[in-house]
């Protein structure tokens, strides 16, 4: 299954809300426009960033229907999904199957804690269940306390035909290394994608074939043109945007995201900068304000 497509810039894209409440599918329609006229390669619905976890399933269908629509096939998207019920995460799937993303980005399961035999075991499902349309494993422990191994992924990738890519966001560039190392070697044309902004640079220096990134939600140019030097290994010319958003990659963090990152959407016109609940408002913003001066 050709996975090529999820190499570059893929942007996480935020979920813009009216008052933490109804999605603002007028404000996400230009957000999108915004993106596609940026250059970014595709772009993930609902996920983290998209707080996908606040939205029920009605929403869901109804945003991936609306993104698919807007999009038009100008870019692939990647429809955001996860959980820690298998069994719900499949009959999840299989609703969003009939409208035929271009792949799923699929986080692993939170709170439960599995071993990796439940990881292979709840991936393999979710496998089947996806049928030909390609997945992308989502390795994060900061949001879910566990970690999806090397072994584990290798395994997934040479006997699940769909799974085709990882999005590596553990922010230890050791453990991602090893990462590249033990899979690439068994499955030559899967794609590894930093999770990381900040260390999108450095991982691509080692294999790595872009990103799925927060911080193109605000420069999507600027983050394009530094994955495609990187592509092209010109990293004299990938390392200059690296430091020039470095600052705002950071800072991206400096709270829960997407509280900052739509903080900064909001001043650009982009949503009203509302999350919804458990998150809450952005308050740090003294700080992200000194930052933005060299952005905006």
């Amino acid at each position: 299954m050709k996975s090529e497509k999820f190499k570059g810039l893929g942007t996480a894209l935020i979920t813009p809300f009216k008052n933490g409440t109804e999605i603002d599918y007028d404000m996400l329609s230009k957000l999108i426009e915004f993106q596609i006229n940026a250059g970014v390669d595709y772009l993930v619905i609902a996920g983290t960033t998209g707080e996908g976890v606040t939205l029920d399933d009605e929403e869901t269908v109804a945003l991936f229907k609306f993104a698919i629509n807007k999009i038009n096939k100008r870019i692939p998207m990647v429809a955001g999904c996860g959980g820690n019920d298998t069994r719900a995460l499949v009959n999840k799937i299989r609703k969003f199957n009939t409208l035929n993303p271009d792949g799923y980005l699929v986080v692993s399961p939170y709170y439960n804690k599995p071993t990796q035999d439940g990881l292979l075991a709840h991936y393999r499902e979710v496998a089947k269940a996806a049928d030909n349309i390609p997945i992308i494993l989502y390795n994060v422990p900061g949001r879910t306390s566990g970690w999806i191994m090397p072994e584990t992924v290798s395994k997934l990738a040479t006997k699940n035909h769909n799974i085709v890519a990882i999005k590596e966001a553990s922010g230890n560039v050791s453990f991602s290394m090893d990462m590249y190392k033990t899979v690439s070697s068994k499955t030559p044309g899967f794609v590894f994608l930093s999770g990381e902004d900040s260390l999108t640079l450095p991982l691509m220096s080692v294999g790595y074939s872009g990103a799925i990134a927060v911080v193109s939600n605000e420069k999507p140019k600027e983050m394009k043109e530094m994955i495609a030097y990187a592509l092209k290994q010109d990293f004299a010319s990938a390392y200059k945007l690296h430091y020039m958003l470095l600052d705002l990659m950071n800072v991206n963090f400096i709270e829960t995201s997407p509280g900052p990152v739509k903080y900064v959407m909001k001043k650009m016109g982009y949503c009203d900068g509302s999350v919804r609940l458990p998150l809450s408002e952005f308050k740090d913003t003294a700080k992200m304000d000194e930052i933005l001066k060299g952005y905006l």
